[in-house]
């Protein structure tokens, strides 16, 4: 009975701890966008052309920029951990923030030229 009730426990942990690092990337990449400024914006844009004209050294180098200043952003606004900068919690919020900025960078592309996004 005992034996049954901890395998269904670490089950149960196993099977959650996936949703609370998924919700933690979340709230960390709320908390990150909520703290983005128009440089980080300008600087999505930057590698987004770098990107696009195939410049993968200068690409790289902007990203990385971008990188340190959400990390540092993470850790200071948002109570990240320097131990979790490197986990698949972080970069899956990462990802998130990346997201939004390349949309903000693609909203603003097509506002400019008088085709809101819908």
């Amino acid at each position: 009975m005992i034996r049954m009730l901890c395998l269904g426990l670490a089950a149960a942990c196993l099977t959650a701890a996936p949703a609370v690092a998924e919700d933690r990337s979340e709230q960390v990449a709320t908390c990150i966008i909520s703290h983005a400024t128009e440089a980080d914006i300008s600087q999505m844009k930057q590698l987004m052309l770098l990107a696009l004209q195939e410049k993968r050294d200068e690409a790289t180098g902007v990203l990385g920029s971008l990188m340190l200043t959400a990390g540092l952003s993470a850790s200071g606004n948002c109570g990240v951990g320097f131990n979790e900068v490197g986990t698949p919690m972080f970069e899956y919020a990462m990802r998130l923030y990346g997201e939004h900025l390349g949309t903000k960078v693609l909203e603003r592309s097509l506002d400019a030229m008088g085709l809101p996004m819908q």
